[in-house]
């Protein structure tokens, strides 16, 4: 026979000895079983890539969309807290009008791990806090 015949592939020639009787049916069962397997395993790997390529452009999004929002709430934020607004405010409640640098702003931060539930740079309480802060009730002097 010919081997010029234009079907000389791999897979060809594999399935015409088994059929001619030269590969047992157990050698072209484990052949075939290894390379459906292989197959099998790249189209598997193929829609696994596929599904965490979704994944990451759908995490992507959801970042910068958290990272518009707190670059809006950091403004209304600094708007709200700026001495412009807060001055006024305090002029309304009958406190002693101040200027823009005596106005600060105040951070507490709660650290986990303290055992007092107090934060650490502070150790002040809430109600301690709102002992030491200076406040004029209107109408008082």
């Amino acid at each position: 026979m010919s081997t010029n015949s234009g079907y000389s592939s791999g897979f060809y020639l594999l399935v015409k000895r088994a059929l001619e009787g030269r590969v047992t049916p157990l050698t072209f069962l484990l052949i075939l079983g290894f390379f459906s397997t292989l197959v099998l395993l790249y189209i598997s790997l193929h829609v696994y890539f596929f599904n965490i390529s979704n994944e990451i452009s759908a995490s992507s999004e959801r970042v910068d969309a958290l990272m518009d929002a707190n670059v809006r709430l950091m403004s209304s934020y600094n708007v709200l807290a700026s001495p412009g607004r807060i001055i006024p405010m305090a002029r309304d409640l009958g406190m002693r009008a101040g200027s823009t640098e005596e106005v600060h702003r105040l951070a507490l931060r709660i650290d986990v791990e303290s055992e007092q539930g107090e934060p650490s740079w502070a150790q002040l309480t809430m109600d301690n806090l709102m002992e030491l802060t200076p406040f004029h009730k209107p109408g008082t002097k």
